[in-house]
């Protein structure tokens, strides 16, 4: 247990480093997308990218971390086993593997789920010229975001929320503050205005790597939803879709989707996977995200609350917003040798069963 714990990292530094020495090991060129910001030091932030294996093999299998970036620890620690362990030479020869580390840098960095926009990435892959309505939010939002946290505002805060899901439910309340918002640029789930600086870079990978394949496999590490440890193998659309069925019969019928109620995730607008459709359109296409879980459900969506309100109403830098930022970064890493065994395992397990898949055809 010891040797996966190493792959894992404490912070975005340390992560991108061990991503950097791994490729090298592996004998893999990096490519480096500089983010025009810093890190809480100064220091820069990258998104880094290596391909393994033939460029104009038909299939790619893609990785993906921190799309959402806190979320980072769990797919950079995953991506440095790959790299170290030699799984990325297990691939089959008509079979390239692609790695994309830290999509989101800044939010890895700054322990945010969102992006230096305070956009939700996640929700960004939206036509901007006509944004999804959720106006269930707008109902909801002056609860999300109180005067304050330790106070009277945040008191009443709670028992506006504890009105709403005594009313609507708690599935209810949750897609209506996570499936994505597009008119409170300081709120929860903000898909923002227009296209980020990380949606704009991976649409610029996917259309370096992903031209000309016969088919791409995708899949997005995440962390915040279902039981501790589990990885949930999880579709963003209904149980009708080729894309669905193809995926359910690589992964022995474990895939999960909003639409028929078996997922721990809502149904969401604007989620990354889109742009596999915009920049590979030619190709067969098989997108999952893989979700573990950390926290109860409440804790993880308390300290999103948390955190948006602190970058709205508060100081990064107090007491008070350091304890915050310790709280976030444990709603998503569950930074234990057990955790991390149980990321790994099923990581593993999952990359090699979608390799076999995409292979397979």
């Amino acid at each position: 247990m010891a040797k996966t714990s190493s792959h894992f990292a404490g912070n975005y530094a340390e992560a991108r480093q061990k991503f950097l020495d791994a490729a090298k090991g592996a004998g893999l060129k990096v490519q480096s997308h500089a983010n025009p910001n810093k890190d809480p030091d100064g220091g820069a932030l990258f998104t880094d990218v290596v391909l393994a294996g033939d460029p104009r093999a038909p299939n790619l299998f893609v990785g993906t971390s921190a799309t959402h970036g806190v979320e980072g620890f769990c797919g950079s620690g995953a991506m440095v086993g790959f790299l170290r362990e030699g799984l990325t030479e297990e691939r089959p020869k008509d079979t390239a593997v692609l790695l994309v580390h830290a999509l989101n840098p800044h939010g890895f960095a700054h322990l945010r789920r969102v992006t230096e926009d305070n956009v939700d990435l996640n929700r960004n892959f939206v036509d901007h010229a006509a944004h999804p309505v959720n106006r269930d939010y707008a109902e909801i939002h002056p609860l999300l975001v109180p005067a304050d946290w330790n106070g009277p505002g945040r008191a009443k805060a709670e028992e506006g929320i504890k009105a709403y899901i005594a009313k609507n439910g708690h599935p209810a309340y949750q897609a209506a503050v996570s499936r994505g918002q597009y008119t409170h640029a300081d709120g929860l789930f903000f898909g923002g205005k227009g296209p980020t600086w990380s949606n704009r870079t991976w649409r610029a990978i996917l259309k370096e790597h992903g031209a000309g394949r016969k088919r791409v496999a995708a899949l997005d590490f995440h962390t915040g939803l279902g039981p501790r440890g589990y990885g949930e193998i999880q579709f963003e659309r209904g149980p009708s879709d080729p894309e669905y069925i193809r995926a359910q019969s690589w992964l022995g019928g474990e895939v999960t989707s909003p639409d028929d109620g078996t997922s721990t995730s809502a149904a969401l607008t604007g989620y990354m996977a889109l742009a596999v459709r915009d920049e590979c359109p030619n190709a067969e296409r098989t997108c999952l995200a893989l979700e573990y879980g950390t926290l109860p459900i409440d804790d993880v969506l308390g300290s999103i609350r948390a955190d948006n309100w602190l970058y709205a109403r508060g100081k990064v830098d107090s007491s008070q917003g350091k304890g915050i930022k310790r709280d976030i970064r444990a709603a998503f890493y569950g930074d234990d040798d057990a955790w991390k065994s149980d990321i790994w395992n099923r990581a593993v397990d999952v990359y090699r069963r979608m390799l076999t898949g995409l292979s397979a055809g």
